[in-house]
């Protein structure tokens, strides 16, 4: 009988199953739990490729494609984010101010383009800046005031459906009445 090819050999020990289970079981099993999300509860788990929500899901488990999709968890409960918006005002007074931005996520579409915190605290900031931009410095405080009650309703048409502003608060006002020394 001739000798066996080297290709071709039996493990003589039986220990391949030794490999699959210390190597090639835990590799297994880490891609797993990486692509699979548990949803906790008063959230929704956004599975976002290139931009777009492909999947949601608001309870159970999610999966994703590990290195073409992510996931974004968003909480369905009210979420204050602080803003501090620096403007100036028409009659050319520099302006700081600190707002409270309340957000809530209902729900979101599979094929709406993902819109980060971020990115609705910076339309917030830019439409406080833009108001204050048309105010002059004497009657600020109240006019801010009177626009509060307009403002949700306007960045809510300005983010993705099924996310609402439902408050924004101005909280303090802080304006530079003096000169620049020098």
């Amino acid at each position: 009988m001739p000798p066996p090819d080297e290709n071709t050999a039996v493990d003589p020990t039986g220990a391949a199953w030794v490999v699959w289970l210390v190597i090639v079981g835990p590799g297994l099993l880490f891609a797993t739990l990486m692509c699979v999300r548990r949803v906790g509860p008063g959230e929704l788990v956004l599975v976002v490729r290139r931009g777009e929500v492909v999947r949601v899901r608001r309870n159970g488990f999610v999966a994703r494609w590990p290195g073409l999709e992510r996931f974004e968890p968003v909480t369905t409960d009210p979420r204050v984010v602080p803003l501090v918006i620096r403007s100036r005002t028409s009659d050319g007074v520099d302006v700081v101010a600190l707002a409270d931005l309340t957000v809530q996520v209902r729900d979101v579409e599979p094929g709406a383009a993902y819109v980060p915190p971020a990115q609705a605290a910076r339309l917030a900031e830019d439409t406080v800046a833009r108001a204050v931009e048309q105010l002059e410095v004497e009657s600020l405080v109240d006019d801010l005031e009177a626009l509060e009650t307009q403002w949700p309703r306007q960045l809510t048409r300005q983010l993705p459906v099924g996310t609402a502003a439902t408050a924004l608060a101005v909280t303090e006002v802080e304006a530079r009445l003096t000169g620049n020394p020098g």
